[in-house]
């Protein structure tokens, strides 16, 4: 269970369960829950609630005979007196407990004090994968491997012994700061070995449909290769910050995972390595069969592709695969450390004459002389283990991409002829390319002339256009995620990044998050003096107004406002145009 001292109340994320947090600390909820801060449950003295979820609260506790912090995870009240709950939050105690593994959450006891049941289990302190997305959006290479490969050898350790998990998801993988990965809530853990556990029998889908395999959203009989499907999913939502499918409902979730193939990860990302956009997308296979057969065979491809970033990037966090998920179910401890290889030293003779042993026994210091070296060498020594530490793979103060926005997306940009200045460029795309190569041609601006951000951003204007138009709420979507993650200090910036997501809300049909995206407290059409990005709300609020059928329906009041509102000021600025304005449109 994990905790972050960045972000103290939203650690609802980071209890690994399905549920949302609903904010109720201290007061019965529905279901039965309670807040049980303050109270002592046999060993455990319970310091705060953390967070809820579908059976239960999770708090953080200290152990009194151990002193040392733990979560503990409560069944919620009104599944005491239900056999099946009561099988399942027992199973997932003693199923984990049975691993003993530096990359799953440890399982301390199952305990029942005054009729409240509850698993002490390991306390994480960090974050989890799902709140560090957010943040970050898509992941370096090296954490995003090093992330794949940890969780691959906890699902291996898993399976090893006939666990499913039945839920990877980046909200059950918790993050310490120094990168390790701890996989978390065995919830809806399946004992594949153990017939006489039917907590999730074929025909009950469980588990979470963003990340689900196509088995398991058809109530299929499943196996540890689901584990790896969830695995593939969630490693496409690291590289790529978006995950393969999105829809309205969970249902329609659910069937892109059966029935639809996903954009492939390099479209979002082009710097992604083949033989890694390969592995991710045989994880995703549809068929069981068509997938990794365990964890070990993707492991060893995932070693391959590490190997061949080894020449081009600095150390790679790494895990050790010696007995985990080879079959051999020694449970070989995981080493977290980087692995670098150093090149050959050649030999150096010894010189002649007595050893540094035998001239350093020769001195002879004073006490003070002694006490004043001791005092030294702990000074460069405190001051060497600062500099060496292990690094914060995870800190917020991870250096940000330095390219432009949205270059990814038409890597043919690069084959758009290049003009001498970044004027003449967007004149080209404007006038002389043909329209459906004109998004490469608007990229052109940016990509060859990135310094120049006045033309940059109106070329991006053009693209977000582009891409409204022909309703490409996918790359619409990542491009308003980069957008978002733009450095910038920039009015005009600011103000495309916030319509850019009001199109794509446009595009989701969340018109009332179009209203407050455009709404005077988020963006003042008032303040806008481009005519091109007004242009751009005007379009967003257009599509917002229109159903996604494509029928009619009454417009709410506050588009209608917020469309009167960009309209007047439109007209105003054209009408100032002849007084010495230039426009771009």
């Amino acid at each position: 269970m994990s905790d972050s001292s960045e972000q103290p109340d939203s650690q609802q994320q980071s209890v690994g369960e399905t549920a949302a947090w609903d904010g109720s600390a201290g007061t019965e909820a529905a279901g039965g829950t309670r807040d049980l801060t303050g109270k002592t449950l046999g060993d455990f003295e319970v310091e705060r609630l953390l967070g809820r979820g579908g059976m239960g609260e999770v708090y953080l506790a200290r152990q009194i005979s151990l002193n040392r912090p733990v979560a503990l995870k409560v069944l919620r009240t009104d599944m005491l007196n239900n056999p099946t709950y009561l099988s399942r939050f027992e199973a997932e105690a003693t199923a984990v407990a049975r691993l003993n593994h530096p990359n799953i959450v440890h399982v301390y006891m199952l305990g029942c004090v005054d009729n409240i049941r509850f698993i002490a289990m390991e306390y994480v302190q960090g974050t989890n994968l799902r709140e560090f997305l957010i943040k970050k959006g898509a992941l370096d290479l090296p954490l995003a491997l090093s992330i794949m490969k940890q969780t691959g050898v906890a699902i291996g350790a898993a399976g090893e012994i006939g666990l499913i998990h039945r839920d990877i998801k980046p909200e059950n993988l918790l993050l310490t700061r120094k990168g390790q990965v701890k996989v978390a809530d065995f919830g809806l853990c399946r004992d594949s070995d153990a017939d006489k556990i039917h907590l999730t029998q074929p025909g009950v889908t469980m588990g979470t449909p963003q990340y689900m395999s196509p088995e398991q959203a058809q109530g299929h009989a499943l196996d540890h290769r689901s584990d790896l499907y969830s695995l593939g999913v969630t490693a496409y939502h690291m590289l790529t910050g978006t995950p393969p499918f999105r829809a309205e409902t969970a249902l329609a979730v659910a069937l892109k995972h059966v029935k639809d193939t996903a954009v492939r990860p390099i479209v979002h990302r082009p710097e992604i390595p083949p033989e890694l956009e390969r592995l991710v997308m045989k994880l995703m296979e549809k068929k069981p069969k068509d997938r990794y057969q365990s964890a070990a065979e993707m492991l060893r491809d995932l070693a391959k592709v590490r190997d061949s970033l080894q020449a081009t990037t600095a150390t790679i966090p790494d895990t050790d695969l010696a007995g985990v998920g080879n079959g051999n179910g020694n449970g070989t401890p995981v080493s977290t450390a980087a692995v670098v290889v150093p090149a050959a030293k050649p030999a150096r003779t010894r010189p002649e004459g007595p050893g540094l042993g035998a001239r350093l026994a020769t001195v002879r210091l004073s006490g003070g002389q002694m006490t004043g070296l001791i005092s030294a060498c702990l000074a460069i020594g405190l001051v060497w283990g600062w500099l060496t530490r292990a690094p914060d793979l995870i800190s917020e103060s991870a250096p940000q991409p330095k390219e432009m926005p949205a270059l990814w997306m038409v890597p043919e940009w690069r084959d758009v002829f290049k003009q001498n200045s970044p004027e003449a460029q967007y004149r080209y795309a404007q006038l002389h390319v043909a329209k459906t190569d004109q998004e490469g041609a608007w990229l052109a601006v940016p990509g060859n002339f990135p310094s120049a951000r006045e033309w940059a951003s109106k070329a991006y204007i053009q693209l977000a256009r582009e891409l409204l138009r022909r309703k490409d709420a996918d790359r619409l979507r990542a491009f308003a995620a980069e957008l978002s993650r733009w450095n910038t200090d920039r009015m005009h910036e600011q103000e495309l990044a916030v319509i850019v997501q009001a199109a794509v809300d446009a595009l989701d049909g969340k018109v009332e998050d179009v209203i407050a995206g455009l709404g005077s407290k988020n963006l003042d059409p008032k303040t806008v003096i481009d005519p091109a990005l007004l242009e751009l709300s005007l379009e967003v609020t257009a599509q917002a107004a229109n159903p996604r059928d494509g029928g009619t329906s009454l417009v709410p009041q506050g588009l209608r406002e917020i469309q009167a509102s960009l309209l007047q000021r439109l007209y105003n600025v054209e009408l100032r145009e002849p007084q010495g304005r230039g426009r771009l449109g």
